[in-house]
C-alpha cells in the first residue's frame, strides 16, 4: 500500500509539472493563440490562390524555389504577429521545434514565425489607408468606409452578380492586401495607423490598446470635424469615442442605424466621418461568403454607398479589414488564405448633391 501510495503521489506530482508547460507551449511568444496553432507551419498563396501548406516536420532548411514552380516577381513573408518583410536574395527558411523561420544570407532571423508568403503581393495594402486620409485631409473632407468582411474575390462575384450596381459603375477596385492576422481588431488597427500589427500593438482579436497614435489624432490636430460611427460595440481604443448603435429596428443588424447616422453627419458639415458597417461579415459567417443571403446584402449596402456618395462633398475611401472563406457551415475568416486577405480598395469623388 505505501508502495503504490508514493507511485500515485510521484504520477500527480509529474502531472501537476506537465500542465503549465502544456500552457505556455499554447501561447508561445506571448500572443499566439490556440486557434493560430490549427496553422501549423505555413501556407504559400497569390492574390487569386491557395498554392500551398508546408508542415515544419517536412523541411529542415529549404528556401522557396525548393517548393513550388510557380513564376512570380516578387514575395513577402509574413509572421504570425504581423510582420512582413520582403523576399531576400540569399534568404531561406529553417525550423526549430516545429516553428519556421526566414532568416538572411548571414543566418540573422528576419521572421522568427512564419505564417505564409505572398507570391506577387498586390501594391496596395489597407496600411496605405492611413496615408490616403492623411493627405487627403489636409485639403479637403474624407469619408472613409469600412465594409466588414468584404474579400476581393466576393467583390468580383457581386459586380458579376449585378449585386454591386453602383460599384460597377465606377472604376474597377484595386485588390489590397490586409493584415496576418486577417480578423477584424488587426485589420482596423492597420487601417487608421497606417501600421503592421508588430508596430501597432494589434494582431488578433485579444488587443484593444494601440501602441501608436492613429487617423483620429491627426484629425484633431488638423482642427478637423471629426465622427468615428460604429456598430453595437467599440472595437480599439482611440482617440475619440465611437458613437455605437443598437439594433433599433431589431432587423438583425446595426448597418441601417449606422447608415441613418453617417447621413445625418453628413448634413451637419463633419469633415472627416469613419464609418464601419458589419453586416456583410455578419452575413458571411451565418450564410458563407458568396451565399445569396450574403449577395443580397451586400447590395443592400451597395445602396447605401450610392446614397453617401453622391450626398458627401470630397474624397471618399472604401475598403475592408479582412475577407473571408468559405467553410461547411458558412463562413470565417483569420486564417492565410487569399479570401481572408485580399480586399478591394477604392477612391471616389463625393457628389457634394446636398448643396
Amino acid at each position: 500500500m505505501n508502495k503504490k501510495y508514493i507511485f500515485l503521489l510521484f504520477l500527480f506530482s509529474l502531472i501537476m509539472l506537465l500542465i503549465p508547460s502544456c500552457g505556455k507551449l499554447g501561447s508561445r511568444d506571448g500572443e499566439v493563440t490556440s486557434d493560430d496553432r490549427r496553422e501549423m507551419g505555413m501556407n504559400i498563396i497569390d492574390g487569386e490562390r491557395n498554392i500551398k501548406s508546408i508542415s515544419p516536420k517536412e523541411y529542415r532548411e529549404f528556401r522557396l524555389e525548393d517548393l513550388i514552380d510557380e513564376e512570380y516577381d516578387r514575395a513577402v513573408i509574413m509572421g504570425r504577429l504581423g510582420q512582413v518583410e520582403s523576399l531576400q536574395e540569399g534568404g531561406y527558411f529553417l525550423t526549430n521545434n516545429d516553428v519556421i523561420g526566414y532568416m538572411d544570407r548571414t543566418g540573422t532571423a528576419l521572421v522568427e514565425d512564419v505564417i505564409g508568403v505572398v507570391l506577387n503581393p498586390p501594391n496596395k495594402n489597407i496600411t496605405h489607408a492611413y496615408e490616403d486620409m492623411s493627405n487627403f485631409l489636409v485639403e479637403e473632407d474624407v469619408l472613409f468606409i469600412l465594409l466588414d468582411g468584404l474579400g476581393y474575390h466576393q467583390y468580383l462575384y457581386a459586380i458579376e452578380g449585378e449585386y454591386l450596381p453602383f460599384l460597377k459603375e465606377q472604376a474597377r477596385a484595386e485588390k489590397a492586401m490586409s493584415v496576418y492576422k486577417p480578423v477584424t481588431n488587426a485589420g482596423l488597427a492597420a487601417i487608421i495607423t497606417g501600421r503592421y500589427p508588430i508596430e501597432n500593438g494589434i494582431h488578433s482579436r485579444n488587443e484593444r490598446e494601440l501602441k501608436v497614435d492613429s487617423i483620429f489624432k491627426l484629425a484633431e490636430e488638423l482642427y478637423k470635424k471629426t465622427l468615428y460611427v460604429e456598430g453595437n460595440i467599440g472595437i480599439l481604443k482611440t482617440e475619440i469615442e465611437p458613437i455605437l448603435h443598437l439594433d433599433e429596428n431589431k432587423d438583425g443588424f446595426t448597418d441601417d442605424e449606422v447608415f441613418k447616422a453617417t447621413m445625418e453627419a453628413i448634413k451637419e458639415g463633419y469633415n472627416f466621418i469613419f464609418t464601419h458597417f458589419h453586416g456583410i461579415d455578419d452575413c458571411g459567417h451565418a450564410y458563407g461568403p458568396l451565399s445569396e443571403e450574403t449577395m443580397e446584402f451586400i447590395k443592400r449596402i451597395d445602396g447605401y454607398l450610392e446614397e453617401m456618395v453622391s450626398k458627401w462633398k470630397g474624397k471618399v475611401i472604401i475598403t475592408a479589414d479582412h475577407g473571408m472563406h468559405s467553410t461547411d457551415d458558412g463562413g470565417d475568416h483569420g486564417l492565410f488564405r487569399y479570401e481572408d486577405l485580399m480586399v478591394p480598395y477604392i477612391i471616389l469623388e463625393g457628389g457634394g448633391q446636398f448643396e
